[in-house]
């Protein structure tokens, strides 16, 4: 058992996290935002310990390290989506929201009783699209500022780990997807779409993505935990399947025996034109020095997803829950 802190936990990622490590049997604590909602912990947030802190107040950073005194530290907060302002305030804002809180966090941690290792959460967004697979020392090149933030993070933790009494490995993580995920990503959308029957309209159909369930996402951040030293401190975390948005919507309509109509393409991919990017990661090292390897297949995890969200459709006030947007 390990005393666990973990950011960004009513967050999607954050929540499967934190189920699986009092699964496990570690004493959890979650700092949250002070006006984070706890949708997502319902059922074990009386087994955790709730901490509240604003992402760049040093002096609310350390009372939480110090209730929580953590062994095992993971940093899941970050934002996602930042639509490209004319003024380039997005820019601003992605620094604002994914950088400063990883620094206030790193400031607070050294200063207080350390944790053993911190594990932050990056993506494979970092990369941007190319022709081929991405290893951990490609040359980045993200496409958007939500990319390029997360990259400038990956790149100050590297810097600071020599002046930081606990180990740091940033695990670039692939498209996650599963029960509880926001409806503003495609597959949960498309899932609930195809459970009530409506269209949805691809709009990139022959863009790859690689793809990683949420359960394997986990099993992964804790072996990373568990060796450190072993991952490095920057590696991926992926499926290693990057399947076709088409193929992967055709796929989830047979699924969920609805029909293929209800997938709308556009003129020039339905007319068997048009192309898409590739984002896809070579995740040999965390196979080969961790012994980690995905258990679901792509049909297993999209199977329990359009579960989810037929329950979901099913309860009123859940699907009201899942469609809004959290924090």
């Amino acid at each position: 058992m390990a005393r666990v802190l973990i950011t960004g936990a009513s967050g999607f990622i954050g929540s499967h996290l934190a189920r699986a490590c009092l699964a496990r049997g570690d004493a959890v604590s979650v700092l949250l935002r002070p006006a984070s909602r706890l949708d997502r912990l319902q059922g074990i947030a009386p087994q955790l310990q709730l901490l509240r802190a604003p992402p760049q107040d040093p002096a609310a950073l350390a009372a939480a390290l110090a209730a929580a005194r953590p062994q095992i530290l993971f940093h899941a907060a970050a934002a996602t989506r930042f639509r490209a302002e004319p003024g380039l305030e997005d820019l601003g804002r992605s620094i604002g929201d994914n950088l400063l809180p990883l620094t206030a966090l790193l400031a607070a941690a050294a200063a207080a009783e350390p944790p053993q290792v911190l594990v932050r959460l990056g993506t494979i967004a970092e990369y941007g699209a190319g022709p081929e697979r991405f290893s951990e020392t490609a040359r980045e090149a993200p496409l958007n500022a939500y990319g390029a933030s997360m990259l400038a993070a990956t790149r100050y933790l590297e810097m600071a780990q020599p002046r930081l009494p606990f180990a740091a490995v940033t695990a670039r993580l692939a498209l996650t997807c599963g029960p509880g995920q926001s409806q503003d990503f495609l597959i949960p959308q498309l899932a609930r779409n195809l459970a009530a029957g409506r269209v949805t309209e691809l709009h990139s159909p022959h863009s790859r993505r690689e793809l990683i369930y949420v359960e394997d996402a986990v099993a992964g951040l804790l072996a990373i935990a568990a060796r450190p030293a072993a991952a490095g401190p920057v590696v991926n975390l992926g499926s290693g399947l990057a399947p076709d948005m088409a193929e992967l919507a055709a796929l989830m309509a047979r699924l969920a025996q609805a029909p293929q109509a209800l997938i709308r393409l556009p003129a020039e991919a339905a007319a068997g034109r048009g192309t898409g990017s590739l984002l896809h990661t070579d995740t040999t090292r965390i196979r080969s020095r961790l012994g980690w390897a995905p258990q679901f297949t792509l049909a297993e995890g999209l199977e329990r997803i359009l579960q989810w969200e037929q329950q979901m459709l099913q309860t009123p006030a859940g699907a009201q829950k899942q469609d809004r947007k959290q924090a």
